[in-house]
């Protein structure tokens, strides 16, 4: 897949099914965590192939954040892959009100997916069957939805009353740096054995990356040689004209999304004006992300500024709460310049 192969050589697909092999054999508890993007979605498909393939008799738990706003297409496809494949999976759609961090409006640096008080303005029902903050005992109202992602794989581990669990994550080191790093950086004490594809998260509990080293071209190769199903949202970035590397699934108020959010008035307008009422900024950020009006790469100084000047200009726009934070950030920084400089 993706490139042609070499005597003696085995390619992304094969490897990947070796790990898949690994894990069955090796950890009684194995859920994938599933966001319903393109690399989540071919470790899912490639995992429910492997069980059905190789008649295991196990059944295959499936993690699944619901962020509340997504791209309709994006909700239609997990809920079609988790209808057509629910005689070997469980399922654990959550919806909890927990942080999730948003660079939309500097009055507001998070927001809350299916918040109580709010209900009136979520965006869409909650899907039937969902797991809510009820079902966690852990869960509290200052969890960020990355520290619920962590104290999840302890709690289905004590719940399965598990020897060894997995969570198999979608990551691929060619989508970013940190990602990359989060594969090589790992120390050995760290690792399951010496697969350097696994990271130790707990006691007995292990993140494992079956397709780390897979390009984007291999997912798509992957999905159209095993006529799996997969998001058709992409097909709809491909139309755009958005690059094949830019083309991801994830929760639209991230810095990361700022480029892309106005896609969402485009691509899927009931959702887009669903959301303008939901989180705070959106219509500004949809309006200017990308741009150098937020900063987008480069900044540029005004003409009749200096940049201390500048500086300040900026943050007297703030609200009191964000300017004191910065200028508390600003302070530690200069401190630090003046005593060691670029020690």
């Amino acid at each position: 897949m993706g490139k042609k192969k070499i005597a003696g050589t085995k390619n992304v697909y094969e490897l990947a099914q070796e790990r898949l092999r690994m894990i069955f054999n090796e950890f009684d508890n194995v859920y994938v965590s599933f966001s319903g993007g393109k690399d989540s979605g071919v470790l899912l498909n490639m995992c429910i192939d492997y069980i059905r393939q190789n008649n295991l008799k196990v059944r295959l738990s499936v993690f699944h954040m619901d962020y509340e706003i997504q791209y309709k297409m994006t909700i239609d496809y997990v809920d079609r892959i988790l209808e057509a494949n629910k005689d070997i999976l469980d399922v654990y759609r959550v919806c909890v009100p927990f942080r999730v961090a948003t660079c939309t409006s500097m009055y507001q640096s998070f927001w809350r997916p299916w918040e109580e008080s709010k209900k009136d303005l979520w965006v869409r029902p909650m899907p039937k069957g969902a797991l809510t903050k009820d079902d966690f005992p852990f869960y509290n109202t200052t969890m960020w939805d990355y520290e619920f992602q962590m104290r999840f794989a302890q709690w289905i581990h004590d719940k399965n009353d598990a020897v060894r669990t997995c969570c198999l994550i979608g990551i691929r080191t060619q989508e970013s740096f940190n990602r990359w790093r989060c594969i090589y950086m790992s120390r050995k004490f760290q690792m399951y054995h010496k697969y350097k594809w696994t990271s130790k998260v707990g006691c007995d509990i292990y993140n494992a990356y079956p397709i780390f080293d897979w390009k984007t071209t291999d997912v798509w190769t992957a999905n159209g040689k095993f006529k799996w199903d997969y998001n058709t949202l992409y097909d709809l970035y491909y139309r755009a004209g958005v690059n094949l590397e830019r083309q991801r699934v994830a929760s639209p108020f991230i810095n990361e999304a700022q480029e892309s959010l106005a896609l969402y008035r485009v691509l899927d307008p009931n959702t887009w004006g669903k959301m303008i009422g939901r989180v705070n900024g959106v219509n500004f950020t949809g309006m200017y992300g990308g741009t150098h009006a937020m900063g987008w790469q480069s900044v540029k100084l005004p003409e009749g500024y200096t940049w201390r000047e500048f500086m300040y200009f900026l943050l007297s726009t703030l609200p009191e709460r964000a300017r004191k934070n910065y200028l508390r950030k600003l302070s530690v920084s200069v401190s630090f310049w003046r005593t060691k400089g670029a020690v």
